[in-house]
């Protein structure tokens, strides 16, 4: 039985479409159209979302390390859609089953180096958020002879890790689409598959431009600097915020209850800057951050910050009742965008070791 086959998953609550403009967009960054992406084609913010985070090169880090984090990170989330794709991948990648079966039974006594296991270590720190990840918590890593930059890519790809599981464990994607790496056809063209599935990797630092350090949560990407994702979580960021199926109240509000539910200070104090900018007064949002209702929240807000609430740490079945509940109220695009902003809530609010981290630098 694979690690995650008894955890209770509802039915799915999207049906996947076609849309050639969201196609394009992902055949021409991931070179092809991913099963999972299929369902969030309708809001164009998302699709772009999916194809900066999922075609994530690596810079500081193996890439095979980047996909033990993904298997660690995807598993200690119970997202039994993203480990079934991930331990696909890496069978494909040609990692030997058993290594696979030890990293999934205790990764603290697999056969990994001191570094690799501090690093998957870490990993579960960020993604688990009980605290949040800090500086300290990184330590072992830098004392493992890890750079600061290196541990902030650790901590990338965990927060990634995180986008992709609430983005397919809040509708229930069907993990079995994902069962794939003993298809007759994969096992025929693993070689070819293995290459474009394969994390690239970039060589130089990419330094944001000036017009970059601004925007919404723009901390956050400025702590990323030098790394690849800097770039493309703040392309993700300014894509969220323009103008689309939800409103910027209802986006700043999943932010803020997500922040304050983390303990997120930093993400917090910019999600209430938005909030206020948007004409809510400081007590409308304490109140709705205290109890998801008030006179600035309207009935589909107060049912989006349970979902964004309730998303931090969850049980599966019962986090994708409440999803498919609260997709009742919505709009089809509305629903999709509200998965994805409550997918980037957490991913943003998990990455402020960085900011922890940059404070270090010299």
């Amino acid at each position: 039985m694979a690690a995650l086959d008894a955890v209770e998953w509802e039915v799915c609550s999207l049906e996947p479409v076609r849309n050639r403009a969201g196609e394009r967009t992902l055949r021409a960054a991931l070179g092809m159209v991913p099963p999972s992406a299929r369902y969030f084609l309708d809001s164009p913010w998302v699709t772009r979302a999916y194809a900066n985070l999922a075609g994530m090169p690596v810079h500081q880090l193996s890439p095979d390390l980047t996909e033990m984090i993904t298997l660690v990170v995807s598993q200690d989330n119970a997202c039994r859609y993203c480990y079934t794709a991930t331990r696909s991948i890496m069978k494909i990648l040609g990692f030997p089953e058993s290594q696979i079966r030890r990293l999934e039974e205790n990764f603290l006594a697999a056969d990994l180096s001191p570094a690799d296991t501090a690093a998957l270590d870490f990993a579960r720190r960020v993604s688990r958020a009980a605290p949040l990840a800090s500086a300290a918590d990184a330590q072992p890593l830098l004392a493992a002879g890890y750079s600061i930059a290196a541990v902030k890519e650790v901590a990338v790809f965990a927060s990634n890790s995180v986008f992709f599981n609430r983005l397919s464990t809040l509708p229930a994607l069907p993990p079995h689409q994902m069962d794939i790496a003993e298809r007759w056809y994969i096992r025929l063209l693993r070689p070819f598959i293995a290459s474009r599935m394969r994390t690239p990797r970039v060589t130089q630092p990419a330094i944001l431009q000036p017009e970059q350090r601004e925007g919404v949560f723009a901390d956050f990407t400025n702590a990323l600097d030098g790394l690849p994702t800097a770039s493309r979580l703040r392309a993700v960021l300014d894509e969220a915020w323009r103008p689309s199926a939800l409103s910027p109240r209802l986006k700043a509000l999943v932010f803020a209850i997500v922040a304050r539910g983390i303990t997120c200070a930093p993400a917090e104090r910019e999600a209430v800057r938005l909030l206020v900018a948007d004409g809510m007064t400081p007590a409308e949002i304490e109140q709705a951050l205290a109890h998801l209702s008030g006179p600035g929240v309207d009935p589909l807000q107060e049912s989006a910050l349970t979902l964004a609430r309730e998303s931090i740490w969850y049980r599966p079945a019962e986090l994708q009742r409440h999803a498919r509940a609260v997709g009742a109220q919505c709009t089809r695009q509305q629903f999709i965008e509200l998965i994805g902003i409550t997918a980037l809530a957490n991913t943003v609010c998990r990455l402020s070791v960085a900011l922890d981290l940059a404070r270090q630098e010299p």
